[in-house]
């Protein structure tokens, strides 16, 4: 396997870390407000799967 390239990785572990602040963010959102409690828990869903991805592409090592 070749080692991943850094810049890519930091790229990865900054994405990481922002999504899961987003994700944060999107479930204060869903709970603070009722009227868009729908579009709050979309965002989530759909940030949670973001988050998972790089996490997964991180634990792989990086991009290919």
């Amino acid at each position: 396997m070749t080692p991943p390239d850094m810049n890519v990785r930091h790229l990865v572990d900054e994405l990481a870390n922002a999504l899961q602040v987003a994700v944060l963010v999107a479930q204060h959102l869903e709970l603070a407000s009722a009227a868009t409690a729908h579009d709050a828990s979309t965002l989530t869903r759909t940030l949670r799967r973001a988050t998972s991805a790089l996490e997964k592409l991180r634990a792989e090592g990086g991009a290919p």
